[in-house]
């Protein structure tokens, strides 16, 4: 006969090892959620943002070419691109004129954009009075926009291309982060009237 086995349970000591490495694992299993939880919304916002500014600048590059042509065919360069303060090389506010429609859907003959950076947006706007502007993309820190000759050379008195510089924000838990982005927009009116004058 086969002697009975001695039941053997836990004791309190081994039950409270058990339970600590379980809950260590728990921990461990859920402060990885967390974090890639975290990277997954940080990644979604990325892209968030560089699909608004893909947006930007392709509606402002839409804008910038056709400045400076009038409804009756005719080239007005020197108002197709203006700065918002003359005396300074680089602006943070810059206007473009053209026929047909502007930023906000108006059209006319003689219609204005004006593009500036307001309350961290970048908006685009009218210049009626009082003028009437709509946010374009958010987190934008600053723009600054040059016009520049058919040689490079920074001047708004007869420009050929614009190059627009923007500054964007963003926050990384307590790090605010900056992205700068740099583009430039040739405007087809001033290039055509400068091969037309060679």
């Amino acid at each position: 006969m086969i002697p009975p086995q001695r039941q053997r349970a836990f004791s309190l000591v081994e039950l409270m090892v058990a339970m600590t490495l379980g809950l260590l694992l728990i921990a461990g299993a859920v402060s990885l959620f967390l974090s890639v939880r975290q990277l997954q919304i940080e990644q979604e916002r990325v892209a968030t943002m560089k699909e608004n500014l893909r947006f930007a600048t392709d509606f402002m590059a839409r804008d910038i070419r056709g400045a400076g042509l009038r409804a009756d065919g005719t080239l007005d360069l020197a108002e197709g691109v203006e700065p918002g303060d003359p005396g300074s090389g680089a602006q943070q506010v810059f206007t473009v004129r053209k026929a047909g429609m502007n930023c906000l859907g108006e059209t006319g003959p003689w219609v204005a954009s004006v593009y500036c950076v307001q309350d961290n947006q970048l908006r685009c706007g009218n210049d009626a009075s009082p003028a009437q502007n709509q946010p374009l993309v958010s987190a934008v820190r600053s723009m600054n926009a040059v016009a520049v000759d058919a040689e490079g050379h920074p001047t708004w008195e007869r420009p050929v291309a614009l190059r627009v510089e923007l500054e964007l924000e963003s926050h990384a838990g307590q790090q605010v982060l900056t992205h700068e982005v740099e583009f430039m927009v040739s405007l087809r009116n001033a290039v055509l009237a400068e091969q037309a004058a060679l």
